[in-house]
């Protein structure tokens, strides 16, 4: 199991994107079903017998809602593919969270996204990503995974209590980081947008079941079953992404996934996207993982086009 794990990990690390940009991907294969979105059958996570409040019942006692002063702090400047961004931190019940800030310039307040990298992933692996979005009128968060930084958790682990504490952590990171938007005079806080990819993928699902203000989800190489030990195996973790977000009420999803990405199958992929209720859309693209991530302007820009028209 060790060596498995392993090698998860090695292969989610070797896809983090390009950050600046590197190679292209090859062009868009079609989608496999657009909204309305059918219902998917229960999930492991949950019976059923499980009805939506039982499954946001038990989300809301395994999450619980992070609260207390946000001390966001600037620790530096910098720029990001030629837009000038602000590199900032932020306290999430006991950690401290790093971040890069990036907002346009002019009257706002502006519609804004949080943005969640996958395991071993740096932020500025979106870094091209966020300053197309500030040229065209769109703030932007980026944070770094709680495996980057102190304290360090595993999300990729043979343990099934460890790989859910990983995403507990992760999910309160990224529900402070959405404080963090809002608590923002050029933010319009009625306007939030959510781009993650695998492991951030993977815990959206679980934002968007606990009922985070965020209007457009884009769920990126994650299916509903992880990589690591089932975290819904540990005591008292109520459910999967697919559960989750099958417990939230209609919003609009945009999955992109990868043909043959080796870490969620598209099987995995397809229950996580036919779970979603409202506006919902999967797009296979050709190849692995994160390849639509190594392009210096990812799929034509299908998902930033996909937010500015909801956002």
């Amino acid at each position: 199991m060790l060596v498995v794990a392993l090698s998860l990990l090695a292969l989610a690390l070797s896809a983090c994107g390009g950050g600046e940009g590197s190679a292209t991907v090859s062009p868009p294969a079609s989608p496999a079903f657009s909204s309305p979105a059918s219902p998917a059958p229960p999930s492991p996570g949950a019976s059923a017998s499980a009805t939506a409040s039982d499954v946001a019942a038990g989300l809301a006692r395994q999450f619980p809602a992070p609260s207390g002063p946000l001390d966001v702090r600037v620790t530096g400047t910098g720029s990001w593919d030629g837009v000038p961004v602000r590199h900032l931190t932020y306290r999430s019940e006991g950690a401290v969270v790093t971040g890069t800030l990036s907002v346009p310039t002019g009257a706002g307040p502006f519609p804004a996204v949080l943005y969640a990298p996958g395991v071993g992933c740096p932020r500025d692996m979106f870094a091209a990503d966020v300053a197309a979005l500030q040229r065209d009128g769109v703030a932007a968060l980026a944070i770094d995974p709680p495996d980057g930084r102190d304290p360090f958790v595993n999300p990729i682990s043979v343990d099934a209590q460890e790989a859910a504490d990983a995403h507990v952590r992760y999910v309160t990171d990224l529900r402070r980081g959405l404080d963090v938007l809002r608590s923002l005079p050029e933010v319009d806080d009625g306007m939030l947008g959510y781009v993650g990819y695998s492991w951030g993928g993977f815990v959206g699902g679980y934002l968007a079941g606990l009922r985070e203000p965020v209007d457009a989800y884009v769920l990126t190489y994650a299916g509903a079953d992880w990589v690591g030990a089932d975290p819904t195996a540990a005591d008292g973790f109520p459910a999967d992404p697919a559960a989750a977000v099958g417990a939230a009420p209609p919003g609009a999803y945009l999955f992109i996934a990868g043909t043959d990405d080796p870490l969620f199958s598209r099987s995995s992929v397809t229950r996580y996207a036919r779970a979603a209720s409202g506006r919902v859309r999967l797009q296979w693209f050709p190849g692995g993982h994160g390849d639509y991530w190594a392009a210096p302007d990812p799929g034509a820009s299908l998902h930033r086009a996909w937010l500015e028209r909801l956002l």
